[in-house]
């Protein structure tokens, strides 16, 4: 099912959601329609029956005049979210579909915007409908751009390969490539089996390997060469990996 946004979209509420400790969502058939975009913590409610669980980096169009009824949290969640009516729902590819995932570091800025305003009371109506048609364009974008999720990930992957020997964080890749980590974490996972953090360090053993066996680098050498700066650390790493230390390996493979 997708949003169709040719026909007039109407703003009616906008902001920031916290739950507190033990809350849950609302049980309720609204008059609304709600995006809500995913911040942190996890959310879960039935519409109509079916369980939806929704966490960082994703988004939900709850349509109106669907049964919402909450279920116990695991986390509480915060999010922001859209009360809006109009638009239509069909099974056209060409709108947004109604969940998916959306690029934090860029709808982040609205968000903020659309809090401020409505915490100072003196919202402008024309800024605010901008906003929130800037939000629904970028999730119809990202939606067209990253359809393809092993896209996504086998870009993430091909740049950890290319750039193995500099800090690399989880953090620092959800921000490059716009995600919320913990979805980065979760996609990755789910299509490699591996975390992001253990998919790094098997390159950069991978490499530190090469190297022993084929050149007379020092150990302190190759560590610092794959991107460790703590010798024992690495030491730690690839008898992990390998099953023997570093030197047990040179001395395995013909090298001294």
């Amino acid at each position: 099912m997708y949003l169709q946004t040719d026909s007039a979209i109407h703003l009616h509420a906008a902001n920031l959601k916290c739950f507190a400790e033990g809350e849950r969502h609302v049980t309720r058939i609204y008059k609304y329609s709600v995006l809500i975009l995913m911040q942190s913590g996890s959310l879960r409610f039935l519409e109509n029956g079916i369980e939806i669980e929704l966490r960082e980096g994703e988004y939900y169009i709850q349509r109106a005049g669907l049964l919402q009824e909450g279920l116990p949290l695991d986390r509480p969640p915060t999010y922001f979210y859209i009360e809006f009516s109009g638009g239509a729902y069909s099974e056209s590819t060409l709108g947004i579909p109604l969940r998916g995932n959306f690029r934090y570091q860029t709808l982040r800025p609205l968000m903020d915007s659309f809090v401020q305003s409505y915490s100072g009371h003196n919202a402008n109506p024309f800024l605010l409908n901008s906003h929130m048609y800037r939000i629904f364009s970028e999730l119809t974008e990202s939606s067209a751009s990253y359809r393809n999720t092993a896209d996504f990930l086998t870009m993430v992957r091909r740049y950890i390969t290319a750039e193995y020997s500099s800090p690399i964080t989880v953090q620092g890749l959800a921000r490059r490539f716009g995600y919320h980590e913990d979805y980065l974490e979760r996609m990755f996972r789910a299509q490699y089996g591996t975390s992001v953090y253990q998919y790094l360090i098997s390159v950069r053993i991978e490499h530190a390997a090469w190297l022993i066996r084929n050149t007379g680098m020092k150990l302190s050498e190759v560590a610092v060469s794959v991107g460790y700066r703590d010798q024992s650390a690495f030491y730690r790493a690839f008898e992990r990996i390998n099953g023997i230390s570093p030197k047990a390996y040179r001395e395995q493979n013909g090298q001294k």
